[in-house]
């Protein structure tokens, strides 16, 4: 099996005061006109797609806010619906040219009729007026879009914020810095190894974004041929019957017990090489965020931890620079820390 490790060189609009950036999932849906109900999504189905989003707060004295959101899926949004709540008897005026209002109770609603399309990576700051002439922050702010023009094989994989956080772990592991310069390569030639991870991650039954960026890490460093000999491996010491697949869910696999395998098949087949035995501790950091149920990635992950203080084994000392990566893709250099596997 390939076990080496590859050598390289080491806004939009008027914005107020932002509340602070949160990473989280919206649903494709439809809006309504406006009535005196609740707001309800169309009859569309819902799909999941990623963004990000920042509140800005309402200026009591102009009576005027805004929402900014940006786009960071890998496709357009397409005539988004903003949805938030404002304090009680607040009435929501008229937003933008281009967009319907809906509100029922404290959730105001908007919709965007005019063909509005948000490219990938882009922001965009929507405002609005109320009759409150005190300030306040919109709150349970939610971004839906009519179409997302999400397929079927990227909601099966890692959304674009938890793929940049899992490509500089392997910028670690590889360069020593998590730096978006620095190209990956992959150790063998092969499937891409993104493709590849996430085909084995839908067939194995895997919908977890740590259970796939360890899938996506392992084709970079062993290759195709290594990872499915990982796979045999894997199901086999859980007593996968017959290595049929899913093997999580309906032979009563949990995906919990499905890393734990994997991870300590990865983590033996590199203490047995001589030159792998090197960058063991690249295991490790997978199996502390398994400890801490960071399942998606939603909270920074930090590589402070070597195999030893996960399996109380002498393995050698893999030497990486210990990085801080949050999950809205930034990264610092800790000035200090303390080794652990919790």
């Amino acid at each position: 099996m390939d076990t080496r490790r590859i050598e390289t060189p080491w806004t939009t609009g008027r914005r107020w005061m932002l509340m602070g950036m949160t990473t989280t999932l919206f649903a494709c849906g439809a809006g309504g006109d406006e009535s005196p109900g609740n707001p309800e999504a169309g009859p569309q189905e819902l799909e999941s797609c990623a963004y990000v989003v920042a509140a800005s707060t309402h200026m009591g004295s102009e009576s005027w806010g805004s929402i900014t959101f940006k786009n960071t899926g890998t496709n357009d949004i397409q005539n988004p619906q903003i949805s938030f709540n404002v304090p009680s008897g607040v009435t929501c005026g008229e937003g933008p040219s281009g967009w319907t209002r809906l509100q029922g109770g404290t959730t105001c609603q908007y919709t965007s009729s005019s063909h509005l399309t948000i490219g990938v990576d882009t922001s965009y700051t929507f405002s609005y007026f109320t009759d409150s002439s005190t300030s306040f922050t919109a709150t349970q702010v939610q971004v839906s879009a009519v179409r997302c023009a999400s397929t079927a094989d990227e909601k099966e994989g890692l959304t674009a914020t938890q793929k940049t956080l899992a490509e500089a772990l392997t910028r670690i592991w590889e360069n020593n810095t998590p730096s978006l310069d620095v190209t990956l390569q992959a150790a063998s030639h092969g499937a891409l190894p993104y493709e590849a991870a996430m085909s084995e991650a839908k067939k194995w039954g895997l919908t977890t974004a740590l259970s796939k960026a360890a899938l996506y890490d392992a084709f970079i460093q062993h290759g195709e041929a290594g990872v499915r000999e990982l796979l045999q491996r894997t199901h086999a010491s859980l007593g996968v019957s017959g290595q049929a697949a899913p093997a999580v869910g309906p032979q009563g696999l949990s995906e919990d017990a499905w890393l734990r395998g994997f991870l300590e098949q990865r983590r033996d087949t590199l203490a047995a090489d001589p030159e792998g035995r090197y960058a063991i501790d690249r295991v490790a950091t997978y199996e502390k965020q398994r400890r801490r149920g960071n399942w998606e990635l939603l909270t920074a992950v930090q590589n402070d931890v070597r195999a030893r203080d996960c399996w109380n084994v002498a393995y050698p000392d893999s030497g990486f620079t210990v990085r801080k990566l949050n999950p809205d893709g930034s990264w610092s250099t800790p000035a200090s820390y303390l080794y652990s596997c919790r």
